[in-house]
């Protein structure tokens, strides 16, 4: 499996959940989204790897039909 493929498994479990907000660590470091599916509550931290080694990008961009 390549570390791509990897991260796809990871983020397949985030299917059906709702961004709710943002949220940071106390200490300001790290940053990622709250997650919403029914009772179901989740934070997704955005890191730079897997190790969590600092912060990371969110490249976002907008589809259109």
């Amino acid at each position: 499996m390549t570390a791509v493929e990897a991260e796809v498994d990871q983020a397949k479990r985030l299917v059906g959940f709702t961004v709710e907000g943002v949220c940071h660590t106390e200490d300001g470091e790290s940053f990622g989204l709250t997650l919403r599916r029914g009772k179901e509550r989740m934070n997704v931290w955005v890191d730079c790897d897997p190790e969590g080694n600092g912060p990371g990008h969110l490249a976002i961009e907008e589809v259109r039909s």
